[in-house]
């Protein structure tokens, strides 16, 4: 009985020496390797459903990941926000021919973010899961004889860690390239995220695929506020 006591004393003070060394992710602004920072840069998917319009339709899904060159989402990961209405055209300098540049405002709900405990913000964790209050997306289009032949985007979020809820993760992408759309007839490379639906499964077959890169993740106290994602805030990144 003695030792059983002890035992499960041991046990005990174990598992509380563990939970001690356990807390919210490291405060700090982290960048992608691009960057010279420690933060994989990432692979991005939107998908959605049929019919013309494609990315720029309510119901588009997204799914992002980091890439180490090898594998998907060792580092971050976060998917599942959903375009609840279509996106808004900001600047048009589409000619009567076709020629010229389209900006959207592109804004999701809902979604889940996982950072990993050994990245540089761990802090005991093994991970640290959360989900996504806020994520907006700013996507130049490209159009040739009306032709959407290229496209560029920059993302601007916030997420709150479940854990943790007055530690939060801004992330901005300030580099999206696309690299194929199934609009254009181009199947999606390997080793890309799933095209997601709403309901976070990978049934659709239509979507595009996107490298990320000059990526920059800020942990902080919720407390402190966050900057408000507006068009005016950014738009300075489209200007000549």
């Amino acid at each position: 009985m003695k030792r059983s006591a002890i035992a499960s004393a041991a046990v005990l003070i174990l598992f509380l020496a563990e939970a001690s060394f356990a807390a919210a992710p490291l405060t700090g602004s982290y960048q992608s390797t691009d960057l010279g920072g420690p933060v994989y840069v990432g692979r991005y998917t939107e998908g959605w459903g049929g019919g013309g319009g494609g990315a720029l339709l309510a119901g588009t899904t997204l799914n992002a990941a980091s890439w180490d060159g090898t594998a998907l989402a060792s580092q971050w990961h976060y998917w599942c926000s959903t375009e609840l209405t279509n996106a808004v055209l900001l600047i048009n300098t589409v000619n009567s021919s076709g020629n010229g540049n389209r900006t959207y405002m592109k804004t999701f709900s809902g979604g889940y973010i996982w950072l990993s405990g050994s990245g540089p913000w761990a802090n005991g964790d093994p991970d640290y899961p959360g989900t996504i209050m806020n994520y907006a997306e700013f996507e130049t289009i490209t159009y040739q004889n009306w032709v959407p032949i290229a496209a560029v985007t920059n993302v601007q979020a916030m997420a709150k860690f479940d854990a943790y809820p007055g530690s939060c993760m801004t992330f901005y992408i300030g580099n999206g390239t696309r690299i194929s759309t199934t609009d254009l007839g181009q199947p999606a490379p390997p080793n890309y995220p799933g095209f997601l639906d709403p309901s976070c499964n990978p049934t659709y077959s239509l979507g595009a695929c996107w490298d990320f890169t000059s990526v920059t993740l800020t942990i902080n106290d919720c407390a402190v506020g966050t900057e408000n994602t507006t068009w005016g805030g950014i738009k300075s990144l489209y200007n000549d």
